[in-house]
């Protein structure tokens, strides 16, 4: 079998192995150079729906302007939709850096403004062997020595199989036109001087250190793989999952390098997770990653989704006999009957000749005070929230419930003593809390 045949059969293969639908609508990223060219052409062979998105980062002139006109040309003769950025990068930070950002951020934007399944680009074998030298050589642990992922969300790489030979072969063999961007052939950049000076000097010392390389990173996969697994083992019989976040019972037992192996796929780097076991924070201090948070709730950790709205301090006010929906949803009318719900915290009746409408609703604060009942005297919410275990993610949503300025209820946790039912009460007013 030819390496033509070889390549497309096991590009299809690709898709079965990652249960991909071959039927799917594909975006695929194409440069006009010979391996985006290749992907090209073999997924059309392959007969999948196709779009193309082309960035022109316009740095180098006519070359780019080329490249650009001879992309949009082909997509016309294939009658392929086409979408085009034109983009400016800047010059004074890391280049290859802020063209890949620019460049997945069209992507990303074009699957989901045109409802697109999956978004293909052109890695190949030796992209993966460049990445793997290039985060050996920063000091990178195994989560980057692992190589290019062939999947990560949408983003699809089913020319990681295959090597730039291959696949110079195959655009030859198929007579595809291709451009070439002048820029690889210098080695002012990182990657280009691993790519052109690096790994052509291994070629001469160890022809067949592509294959060696290739074979290191597969097998660094499968002991990520098994590495993860073992820490999930390790960890999951100390978390407990809530409503909006995760209470983890920290034990110093767990290995150092299990805990950030754990907190890594949440965002955060080694140095946080570091810092944080070394210094044993104190209860209410916090770090962050990109998208999450962990906090220290006295003597447990809390993961959480990290949320970037401020506090809201807005009042809101219920006449009698109405009900909010927002921020809460809060419900109340008279009574005359008591009929008692013990076993039910959300909700509470109360003796209406006491409350003085509208009654203000409200998150609380620190210096907030309620007489508990069956106390006599005051006693400071921020204590309450404490006594009753209540989180910190848990104390950012606690309600408390006004009359005359003073804290009848502390919503879902308890009332206050002077607004009570007691014997004198002819008529009662009922209240019923539900999470939205």
């Amino acid at each position: 079998m030819s390496i033509i045949n070889n390549i497309n059969k096991d590009f299809l293969a690709f898709f079965k192995q990652h249960q991909i639908k071959t039927d799917s609508k594909f975006l695929v990223g194409v440069s006009g150079g010979s391996d985006s060219m290749a992907l090209l052409d073999i997924g059309l062979k392959a007969g999948l729906n196709i779009s193309v998105a082309h960035v022109n980062y316009q740095l180098r002139n006519e070359e780019s302007e080329r490249e650009s006109f001879f992309v949009k040309q082909y997509c016309l003769e294939n009658k392929l939709n086409f979408y085009y950025k034109e983009a400016k990068i800047n010059l004074l930070k890391n280049l290859q850096n802020e063209a890949r950002e620019v460049r997945y951020q069209f992507f990303n934007g074009l699957a989901e403004e045109n409802k697109m399944d999956y978004i293909l680009t052109a890695h190949h074998q030796n992209d993966n062997h460049e990445t793997f030298l290039f985060n050996a050589l920063k000091g990178n642990g195994i989560g980057s020595l692992k190589g290019i992922p062939e999947r990560n969300g949408i983003i699809l790489r089913p020319l990681l199989q295959f090597t730039k030979t291959q696949l110079l072969i195959y655009v030859q063999e198929n007579k595809i036109k291709y451009g070439t961007d002048s820029s690889n052939l210098t080695s002012k950049y990182e990657r280009n001087f691993i790519r052109n000076e690096v790994f052509q000097r291994l070629k001469v010392k160890f022809p067949k250190f592509e294959k060696g390389l290739t074979n290191s990173i597969n097998f660094l996969n499968e002991d990520y793989l098994l590495l993860n697994q073992l820490v999930n083992e390790i960890i999951q019989p100390l978390l407990k999952e809530k409503k909006d976040h995760t209470l983890i019972n920290f034990s110093n037992h767990i290995p150092r390098q299990a805990w950030y192996h754990f907190f890594k796929k949440f965002g955060f780097n080694y140095s946080q997770i570091n810092n944080w076991l070394e210094t044993n924070s104190q209860s209410g201090k916090f770090i962050e990653s990109s998208t999450h948070r962990i906090s220290k709730d006295r003597d447990n950790w809390t993961l959480s989704i990290k949320t970037t709205h401020k506090r809201n301090d807005k009042i809101f006010y219920i006449d009698k006999n109405e009900a909010v929906e927002v921020p809460i949803y809060l419900t109340g009318h008279l009574c005359k009957t008591l009929s008692l719900e013990k076993s039910n915290k959300n909700v509470e009746f109360f003796n209406f000749s006491k409350l003085n409408f509208p009654l203000k609703l409200r998150k609380w604060k620190n210096g907030d005070k309620i007489q508990p009942l069956g106390m006599k005297g005051n006693k400071k919410v921020s204590d309450i929230l404490i006594d009753y275990k209540i989180s910190i993610l848990e104390k950012e949503n606690i309600y408390v419930l006004e009359s005359n300025n003073d804290i009848v209820w502390v919503i879902g946790i308890l009332i206050n003593e002077v607004y009570k039912v007691d014997n004198n009460c002819s008529l009662f007013y009922k209240i019923v809390y539900r999470e939205n």
